[in-house]
């Protein structure tokens, strides 16, 4: 399988290998001010294992490159990067450092395929959609590190953005029971719904009510004037998955998953994506766009 899903796959002798690389830059994806180096380096590892979480595939190993402006920072982005190796069960194969303006890592991935991987491409109507955990949290984290607030009511929000929980063990319940499509939400569930919609030409009908929202993500968003739940469909950087699979799947996943998993929308025929709430339709909703203007 070509780019165009989390992950490539490629056949290694008799087995099914997923591979995907991702990149965290100092100014783009965060500032030196509210993230620390050790901090940077483990995320740019969870990234990766999500990416191959969304495949349904094993973390097995991974190469890094990057450079900061001194030895010491460049030095803790790499630490960051071990631990989270050492979290995640992947073995750190070796990599490039450099000197660098501004602090930018690379890490690349090697995932294990145990079923036949899960791709955009496999949604169907009258699949349910469904995602794991839940959504808006690291949203809000973002929220609180950018103003600076960093008192006990945000911790575990920022958290959430800072050091992502990749859902390995979910998403390869989902590869076993054979879910037809999947993705992690990266970027928002609002963008990448659409990213399997578009893989699948089918479209779908998301219903904002049901997005799992916790209450610290809730009142933390309304306190500062924003809708929880265009946040939660919007943000982005949740790293959950996105999971497309008839009812008999998803129940399935639901009874075996480590993580709850919420039915959120159903996929249909055409092509479109209809956000709803409260039987109204919501419009212009998406989620990060790489290239916009920081």
């Amino acid at each position: 399988m070509p780019i165009g899903d989390d992950c490539a796959v490629i056949r290694l002798g008799d087995g099914l290998w997923a591979a995907a690389a991702d990149m965290l830059v100092e100014g783009r994806h965060f500032e030196a001010s509210w993230a620390s180096p050790r901090d940077v380096g483990y995320k740019a590892v969870a990234v990766n294992v999500s990416d191959v979480a969304a495949m349904g595939g094993t973390p097995r190993f991974v190469l890094a490159s990057g450079g900061g402006p001194d030895p010491e920072t460049t030095l803790g982005c790499m630490e960051g990067l071990f631990e989270a190796s050492e979290e995640f069960g992947v073995y750190p194969l070796g990599g490039d450092t450099t000197g660098s303006p501004a602090l930018t890592v690379d890490v690349a991935i090697l995932g294990e395929l145990s079923y036949p991987p899960v791709l955009r491409s496999g949604a169907r109507p009258g699949d349910l959609l469904a995602v794991t955990g839940e959504l808006g949290a690291s949203a809000a984290g973002l929220l609180a590190l950018m103003g600076g607030d960093t008192g006990p009511r945000v911790r575990r929000l920022v958290r959430k953005h800072l050091r992502p929980e990749p859902r390995t063990l979910a998403g390869r319940t989902a590869a076993r029971l054979g879910a037809g499509a999947m993705i992690d939400l990266s970027d928002g569930l609002a963008s990448d719904v659409r990213h399997v919609c578009e893989g699948s030409s089918v479209g779908c009908r998301v219903d904002l009510g049901l997005l799992p929202i916790a209450d610290d993500t809730r009142e933390y968003a309304s306190s500062l004037g924003r809708d929880p739940e265009v946040l939660a469909a919007t943000g982005g950087e949740d790293y959950e998955l996105l999971i497309s699979a008839p009812e008999g799947v998803m129940d399935g996943l639901a009874a075996e998953a480590d993580v709850p998993v919420t039915v959120v929308g159903e996929v249909v025929d055409g092509g479109g994506v209809a956000f709803v709430r409260d039987g109204e339709h919501l419009d212009d909703l998406s989620g990060w766009d790489h290239f916009r203007e920081a």
